[in-house]
């Protein structure tokens, strides 16, 4: 990852954590999130947003915890 493409968003967040495949940062002003991936690709995940949509793929990996089913990784 070239993180020198990314210097005007970079300046503008705080570094939180790094995976494998991904950096993760956290905007100084708002909180809303910058995932940046080893490909170069970004997403700005607001911060409002961030319970919703890890719940959906929480959800869909693991399933609800009032369901039986197991699901992917359960």
């Amino acid at each position: 990852m070239n993180i020198d493409n990314f210097q005007e968003l970079i300046d503008l967040t705080d570094y939180l954590a790094v995976s494998d495949e991904y950096l993760i940062r956290k905007f100084k002003e708002g909180g809303n999130y910058l995932i940046i991936d080893t490909f170069g690709d970004f997403l700005i995940l607001e911060r409002d947003e961030v319970e919703s949509v890890t719940n959906i793929i929480w959800n869909d990996l693991y399933g609800p915890i009032s369901e039986k089913i197991p699901h992917i990784l359960n």
